[in-house]
């Protein structure tokens, strides 16, 4: 980009970036910043080379070694061993043009894991297998970036196009361990721009907790401070509209706050209710709104469990789980194939979800469930298109987008296993995601592919109903106060939704699969 059409910057001064994905690597104080999880915890930090630009860090049972080497093309290596004189267990690195905070957020994961290990006693964190994929990549998923699947790869990426995170099939790992490059795991950064290109690459044995670290490190929101001369034209331009954009957000914020303060000035300060639209960006609400018609349906019995609480059909087929300290998945929906039997499919919603949204579906999943009918009044998700949704298909992948488009419902076709989906080991067939843009998703729901198609539709109508709903006034998210149209509670509108939606039509057309007679759909099998 010409510098005639930059905006005008100091070039010497500290700017904010965002994605830290394209913030580069920084000074030579960024790198030593990236070894601070290992200094002061017995690690073995030492420089070496002619001008002491190389740094090995040795854990103290001398089983992982870190190594930063700035002539190596994998600058950042590193290698962990069960025990001293085994071969690595797993091994893998980062390019050097990789920004050290992502690389910071991997040697803390290590060290902590290590730490757990010697205080715990256990058999070795830092190079076990435990957890699935889909808690690996959880963080990607829910900055709703897309996965598809190709010849047993799992690639994802980012809104815009600069980041390809690869998962690769599992292999021998004395085969792939003698190789020279790691193909488990396989992160690719703006290849046709080498200003901010970088890469990272582990072995497919590297444990999924420290491959979660890299992803949440990659795809965090939050901005990094570098000079604005070591950043590329263009990632200096993409930084300062950045900004722009955050400081005309937040001058919104404030200017919406006093509305909000004024109808509050007669009730009960932010404790009041108000009533608010759209709903998708309204806050997740009250557990009682979402689970009500299992809490009125007879034959449906509550009970606390440890991490929340958990409802059962009386026919012990269905089950929903609140689980309020988990985010993804903070609610859950599993149909059984029988009170013994194996799952068939599943929904989740993360934890900010709207309770409107998962309150139809817990109804259609309560009548269906107990009365044993799969008639319901939603068509099929391939019909939205009677409801003003567009979509677009594009290889294994469609896209729904509501007349609103900050709500998108995308349907994943690639073939997998019903297993590898239920247990986190494919993407999800059906996700809904809503949000202020296409960035940053406020929540999202996913269901697998044996699930009933009406219930996904029932979300995704849900979502986008136009009818205001209540809220306490201290659970608006409040950076969504800028995009909601707050009234006074019991105030009518002719139209409620700042698209226009109009509210869905729901004419009944049967589903011939409900929550306990599902159509089971092989999606073949990879990983």
């Amino acid at each position: 980009m010409p510098d005639t059409y930059l905006p005008y910057h100091e070039p010497d001064v500290e700017t904010l970036v965002r994605p830290r994905y394209l913030a580069g690597p920084g000074d030579r104080e960024s790198v030593e910043t990236a070894f601070a999880p290992l200094r002061g915890s017995r690690w073995r930090v030492t420089a070496l080379g002619r001008y002491l630009t190389e740094v090995i860090a040795t854990s103290p049972c001398h089983r992982i070694r870190v190594g930063y080497r700035p002539g190596q093309e994998q600058a950042w290596q590193v290698t962990a061993a069960s025990d001293p004189f085994a071969v690595p267990a797993w091994r893998g690195g980062f390019s050097g043009a990789t920004p050290p905070e992502i690389v910071e957020a991997f040697l803390g994961q290590l060290a902590d894991s290590l730490h757990y290990d010697e205080v715990d006693d256990s058999t070795g964190t830092f190079v076990s297998l435990e957890g699935t994929l889909a808690d690996a990549n959880e963080a990607l998923s829910e900055a709703g970036w897309p996965t598809s699947s190709s010849d047993g790869h799992w690639l994802t990426r980012s809104g815009d196009g600069e980041v390809e995170y690869d998962v690769a099939p599992l292999v021998d790992p004395a085969v792939e361990l003698a190789a020279d490059v790691q193909r488990g795991f396989t992160w690719r950064i703006s290849r046709s721009d080498p200003d901010v290109g970088w890469s990272a690459a582990f072995s497919s044995c590297t444990p999924l907790h420290l491959i979660a670290a890299v992803n949440g490190a990659v795809a965090d929101s939050s901005p990094v401070v570098r000079a604005t001369d070591d950043l590329p034209q263009r990632v200096v331009a993409r930084a300062l509209a950045e900004q722009a954009e955050v400081d005309r957000r937040a001058a919104e914020a404030r200017a919406a706050l006093p509305t909000a303060v004024e109808l509050l000035a007669n009730g009960d300060g932010l404790d009041a209710a108000v009533a608010v639209s759209p709903l998708y960006l309204a806050g997740p609400g009250t557990v009682e709104r979402a689970v009500a018609s299992l809490t009125g349906e007879a034959g449906w019995r509550s009970v606390a469990i440890r991490s929340g609480r958990l409802w059962e059909s009386d026919c012990q087929t269905v089950r929903v789980a609140h689980l309020p300290e988990r985010t993804r998945d903070a609610w859950q929906i599993t149909a059984l194939a029988g009170p013994l039997g194996m799952p068939t499919w599943r929904a989740t919603f993360s934890y900010k979800t709207p309770a409107e949204v998962i309150g139809e579906v817990t109804r259609l999943v309560a009548e269906t469930g107990n009365n044993g009918t799969a008639g319901t009044e939603y068509t099929s998700p391939f019909q939205l298109d009677g409801h003003a949704w567009t979509s677009l298909t594009a290889g294994v992948w469609t896209v729904f987008s509501a007349p609103d488009p900050k709500v998108k419902l995308q349907h994943n076709s690639a073939q997998f296993g019903r297993y590898e989906e239920l247990e986190g080991q494919a993407p999800p067939s059906w996700t809904l995601t809503a949000g202020i843009d296409d960035r940053f998703s406020a929540w999202s729901a996913d269901f697998t592919s044996g699930a009933p198609s009406y219930l996904v539709t029932a979300a995704a109508l849900a979502a986008v109903d136009p009818a205001p709903v209540l809220r306490a006034r201290r659970s608006l998210p409040e950076t969504h106060l800028p995009f909601l149209e707050v009234v006074s509670p019991g105030t009518g509108r002719s139209s409620a939704a700042r698209s226009g939606t109009a509210p869905a039509s729901r004419t009944p057309l049967p589903d011939p699969a409900g929550p306990l007679r599902t159509t089971t759909v092989d999606r073949g099998q990879r990983r």
